[in-house]
């Protein structure tokens, strides 16, 4: 199939459809322009098995996605993703970026900080049904910024600037942020692979105010789910007034050998707040274990310095620990203290399809939103992407 692009100076370039792993795209022989559209669909169901909390078990469409990409002169990249998330619309990645050279390039528009490892993989590929509890409560999510990248053989680092997402529509100058992430990862072999890396952020509070439009004082706030998300509450939640600005720190590692890997990130997180009142401190860890029992050795990408998704055909059993402290005596904020681990088994039937199944311990003190209480689930997903 051929398509014809016109332009003003009626050129015309042949566009010529090619199918890799599983997606369709346009482009032109000379490669100046490449057309991609794509989506995604996840399909959940979870059952729960109550203690103090009368937990709902069901099912959910948890995400759909519709995906339009482009490349123009070889130079630029254009993106734009789309989520249908609870029958409501909202922007995902959406940026323009100039690629500098091979292994540099410079981002603008709306999408995820780099901070971690898992704040920064997509959905599609992170190898849980939900993002670690640590991840989810101190990751900044995508904003609206501007960032540079730059990889070698061993090092990746990317830095920007950014203020709020699409969907901040108070009054007033809204916060911004600094955000940076480096990774360094000296071995890189057939036999084996091993990184380490810190992120870091500073960013200021948003501007807060009441029905009345009179200025309040800024909040800063930490929460998360229990590891799913049909079970919507957020069992530990901490909401810090009066605050000025946060800082966060991430520090991570990733290590292999053939078909066995584990991952790991802690992150620290500090608000400074007004005179008169104490700072706030919190923090939280995970620890991931995984084992390709059919699909090869796992392998590394420096691009993104991370490992990159199994092949097709592929079978992953894994295992996570994870433990999130939103308490913090001195500042008189408890916002609770969870503990959960996690059991998985991932098959990549294709490109296009793979199916998760999810079973899941939580642990939360006395803090967390109903009190001390432990509790399992068991979750499945049926994913396909094009």
């Amino acid at each position: 199939m051929t398509l014809t692009l016109g332009t003003m100076a009626q050129e015309k370039t042949q566009l010529k459809t090619q199918a890799k792993k599983g997606s369709i795209a346009f482009a032109s022989e000379d490669g100046n322009f490449k057309f991609g559209f794509g989506g995604r669909v996840y399909m959940d169901a979870a059952a729960y098995f109550d203690d103090e909390t009368d937990l709902g078990s069901g099912s959910e469409i948890r995400d759909i996605r519709l995906l339009m990409k482009a490349t123009l002169w070889k130079k630029w990249d254009a993106k734009i993703n789309v989520g249908f998330a609870d029958g409501a619309v909202s922007l995902k990645d959406v940026f323009l970026v100039y690629k500098i050279n091979k292994n540099s390039f410079v981002r603008a528009g709306h999408f995820l900080e780099p901070f971690g490892i898992e704040q920064t993989e997509s959905s599609k590929t992170t190898k849980f049904m939900h993002a670690a509890s640590t991840v989810e409560a101190f990751r900044p999510g995508r904003n609206l910024g501007v960032s540079y990248a730059t990889w070698g053989k061993k090092y990746f680092w990317e830095a920007g600037l950014f203020g709020s997402d699409t969907n901040n529509k108070t009054a007033g100058d809204e916060g911004y942020g600094l955000t940076s992430r480096f990774a360094f990862a000296p071995v890189q072999t057939d036999g084996g692979l091993f990184h380490i890396g810190i992120s870091g952020i500073y960013r200021t509070s948003d501007p807060a105010f009441n029905i009345d439009g009179d200025k309040i004082t800024k909040s800063i706030r930490y929460r998360s789910r229990a590891a799913t998300h049909i079970e919507r509450r957020r069992f530990i939640d901490a909401k810090v007034g009066a605050a000025e600005n946060q800082v966060k720190l991430g520090f991570e590692m990733i290590a292999a050998s053939g078909p066995v890997s584990l991952q790991g990130e802690y992150i620290d997180a500090s608000v400074s707040r007004k005179s008169g009142n104490e700072d706030y401190h919190s923090k939280g860890w995970y620890a991931q274990f995984g084992w390709l029992v059919k699909g090869g050795d796992y392998k590394y990408k420096m691009k993104s310095a991370r490992l990159a998704k199994p092949g097709p055909g592929s079978v992953e059993l894994l295992a996570r620990y994870n433990e999130t402290d939103l308490n913090d005596t001195d500042a008189l904020i408890m916002g609770g203290k969870q503990k959960d681990f996690t059991l998985g088994c991932t098959w990549y039937v294709n490109h296009n399809i793979l199916m998760k199944f999810n079973y899941t311990n939580v642990d939360l003190d006395e803090y967390a939103l109903n009190g001390e209480e432990n509790f399992n689930m068991i979750q499945t997903r049926v994913q396909f992407s094009f």
